[in-house]
């Protein structure tokens, strides 16, 4: 209840200001009208697509055929890896089935395991994304999603969440397959995700790693990543501000690169797809450009207009200069390119709430530049330290015992309006948040009396702020209506989907057919599916002169 009882606070709080100020909603409006933005353009890549997104915000910096489709090869191990990181504990022991061991292409990069071989997590991450075994990332599918069909549900469910539209995901490796691509677009968000974990961070940073002894290396071996922009002596392609990333090569998907890279806190995440050779050269030229190019800026300090409308504000001739008033995230930042200043910039203020958005966020401030997002910071309603949220229900409880004390004094009297007291803060505070559903229920609580001394205080407020908190109140109504169906529809979407996965399985169960059986089957049905994919059709292939295919 608390913490519900907080962010409708700064909800309302937020959309009062808004409400009756127009200055608010011109948050960041240049005052005078500025040239169009030359967005930079100084890149060229000869890969068939690639993309350089900045990380902290998602903005595409620069892209070459980000929508269209490729086959991905062993950069499909990101993902993996990330649903992995999130799903199991890095010291969780994973056993090898003859499915992971043999369910690859012949002569693709192994670890060398083979079937009944235990090994960590840990482990097994670090063969999966340094030395790309393709076997491993089967044994870590199995465990982490049940079977490997399953696994491939969550990788195309975690997509989704991330916001790709163009991709699907068929195995947890990357290997040829006619239902399996991605578009650069869809790689950056997924990598972007990835490396915002520390610890996918770290293992695509290791240069040199030992593996623990198994099957084919009973005395345990080396590896290092296939990506020679984290190894120093690679000196034509390494770069000192590399984040890490993964490789990928197979004859149908050819090369295939992501990376992140970070200057004085600013990192971008690189895509490239479908190269002849070029990855490195492609994956350079665009984190150059990126550096070269742009730069970040806490919309905060570019935001700070908001903080002063306090000054002079008042709501139903209450001044609030003491009063809580919205505020910025510090955290949230925006990319513009060199040369651009923050009051170029436009903003939108908008009450749908990503779901990712923070518990005290009223709204979210979307940051644009010539009609491109560059950014969005989350506004908070800030209230100092003696007027937290528990303390504002005391005081207005309070405030209204204190006004049945006073003989011969009308309820509506007591200092709501009076000057700038304790009563007054807390009286605004009162009549703000007796209109909202949160506050109502809470109410419920106190007894009969204290119920009536409010609902004579809310009669009493000028009849201006009854209709403004009126429609914030629908407003509010509205938003957590239609956030309540969408989370029941997802609901039942996945319910849905969950029962007929479980009926298909009990129907094969019946005709007697063992799980082990159901996900043979499953698998070998996957292989054999072909369809026609979107601008691309992707064909299997098989090339004799690349045997260490990934």
């Amino acid at each position: 209840m608390k913490k519900r009882f907080s962010r409708l606070l700064a909800t309302v709080g937020t959309a009062l200001l808004l409400a009756v100020t127009p200055a608010a909603s011109q948050l960041g409006s240049p005052d005078c009208v500025y040239a169009e933005v030359n967005w930079p353009s100084d890149c060229t890549i000869r890969a068939d697509a690639g993309i350089v997104m900045d990380a902290a915000t998602g903005t595409v910096l620069y892209g070459k055929n980000i929508h269209s489709v490729y086959a991905p090869a062993s950069i499909t191990k990101v993902l993996t890896a990330l649903i992995v990181l999130e799903k199991c504990s890095p010291d969780d022991t994973v056993t090898f089935s003859y499915e992971a061991v043999h369910n690859v292409e012949d002569n693709s990069s192994s670890a060398g395991y083979d079937t009944g071989d235990k090994a960590t997590v840990e482990t097994l991450l670090y063969a999966l994304l340094l030395k790309s075994a393709n076997e491993s990332a089967n044994a870590l599918a199995e465990y982490a999603g049940g079977s490997i069909p399953a696994f491939v549900e969550l990788m195309n469910e975690k997509a989704k969440e991330l916001g790709c539209e163009d991709s699907h995901f068929a195995n947890p490796s990357g290997l040829n397959d006619p239902n399996h691509y991605v578009s650069a677009y869809d790689m950056a968000l997924i990598t972007r995700a990835a490396l915002e974990n520390s610890e996918f961070r770290k293992i695509v940073a290791t240069p040199y790693y030992e593996l623990p002894p198994n099957s084919k290396y009973p005395d345990g071996q080396g590896i290092s990543p296939g990506n020679k922009m984290v190894k120093s002596n690679w000196k034509e392609q390494y770069r000192p501000d590399c984040i890490g990333g993964k490789t990928g090569y197979t004859s149908l998907a050819l090369n295939t690169l992501v990376n992140g890279a970070e200057r004085d806190g600013f990192r971008v995440v690189t895509v490239v797809l479908h190269s002849d050779d070029t990855q490195y050269q492609d994956t350079s030229a665009m984190m150059d450009f990126a550096f070269r190019n742009f730069r970040q800026v806490r919309i905060s300090d570019y935001g700070g207009k908001l903080a002063e409308l306090g000054k002079d504000l008042s709501i139903a001739g209450l001044s609030v200069e003491r009063a809580a008033l919205p505020s910025l995230d510090r955290e949230s930042r925006m990319v513009l390119p060199k040369g651009v200043l923050p009051e170029e910039v436009t903003t939108e203020i908008s009450y749908d709430l990503p779901d990712d958005a923070p518990a005290d966020a009223s709204a979210v401030v979307n940051c644009m530049l010539d009609g491109q997002t560059v950014g969005k910071g989350y506004l908070k309603l800030e209230v100092p330290e003696e007027r937290t949220a528990d303390q504002t229900v005391d005081r207005q409880v309070a405030s209204i015992l204190k006004s049945e004390s006073r003989s011969g004094t009308d309820a509506a009297e007591v200092n709501v309006l009076g000057s700038g007291s304790a009563e007054k803060e807390t009286g605004a505070a009162a009549a703000v948040s007796a209109g909202a559903k949160e506050v109502s229920q809470a109410a419920e609580s106190l007894n009969d009396g204290i119920l009536q001394d409010i609902r004579d205080a809310w009669a009493g407020m000028p009849m201006r702020f009854r209709v403004i908190m009126s429609v914030v109140t629908l407003l509010i109504a509205g938003i957590l209506g239609y956030h309540a169906y969408s989370q029941r529809r997802k609901m039942r979407e996945r319910a849905a989907a969950e029962g007929r996965r479980q009926r298909r399985e009990e129907r094969l169960k019946e005709d007697g057919l063992s799980p082990s059986d159901i996900q043979l089957m499953t698998a070998k049905r996957l292989k054999k599916t072909e369809m026609r994919m979107p601008e691309k059709r992707i064909l299997r292939s098989d090339d004799p002169e690349n045997p260490d295919k990934e």
